[in-house]
């Protein structure tokens, strides 16, 4: 695989590379994954709103139809695994779920953040995996994951304060309490600024994504519940 090829590809339809890492035999079986020797996936996701001008014009977004985020992924994941010889999978398939987040805490330099998501220290919370590619070679492009998180540093944790019925605490989140509040005030800052508490985080401002963006990740959490 080259990957400053396969990069370039994905950058046209505003996706990154987002790290690499070795799955050993073992681990495959336990995944449910055939293969013969250990092979090497390449992580592919977004970075702050980098997908959305090509998404928010695709049909998948403006059929009506359910999943539009998910299907699109597929479209563009297919065609580009048949070009590099891979083979795609994804993070939404199952149950059984492949472990995205924990792969990509192995080719990245993440840490979970206290409100569960997972921080990177120049995009912050504004990040997320689209796909991933399979390859029978061994792909040696592991980035350096050894930066410090950023909420070590982060003494007020401005994200735990910022929800306005207090989902987020140290013993985790609560969804329901955050469903309803949206469910039930419609004039809530969640719904025109995104989620308050995600917002709250000083890290990564710059990749924030745009309003259009917070809409669609909103509706989609209601539709789910």
């Amino acid at each position: 695989m080259n990957s400053n090829d396969l990069a370039a590809k994905l950058k046209t339809f505003g996706l990154h590379l987002r790290g690499v890492l070795t799955l050993p035999t073992e681990e495959l079986k336990s995944l449910q994954i055939e293969a013969d020797s250990d092979v090497s996936i390449a992580l592919v996701g977004n970075i702050g709103s980098s997908y959305w001008p090509v998404f928010s014009q695709s049909s998948e977004y403006q059929d009506g139809q359910p999943d539009p985020l998910d299907r699109w992924s597929r479209r563009i994941a297919e065609p580009v695994a048949k070009a590099f010889g891979a083979t795609p999978i994804y993070p939404f398939e199952g149950p059984p779920y492949h472990p995205f987040l924990q792969w990509a805490k192995r080719a990245e330099a993440l840490s979970q953040s206290p409100i569960g998501l997972m921080i990177h220290p120049n995009y912050g919370l504004w990040h997320s995996y689209r796909f991933g590619l399979l390859f029978q070679s061994q792909v040696s492009d592991a980035l350096d994951i050894s930066v410090e998180s950023p909420c070590q540093t982060c003494e007020e944790q401005p994200c735990l304060r910022a929800c306005p019925v207090g989902a987020f605490s140290a013993s985790g989140y609560d969804v329901d309490s955050c469903a309803t509040h949206l469910k039930t005030t419609a004039d809530a800052g969640c719904h025109q600024q995104g989620c308050l508490a995600r917002n709250a985080c000083p890290v990564g401002e710059a990749f924030r994504y745009e309003s259009a963006q917070h809409t669609f990740h909103l509706r989609a959490f209601l539709a789910a519940r």
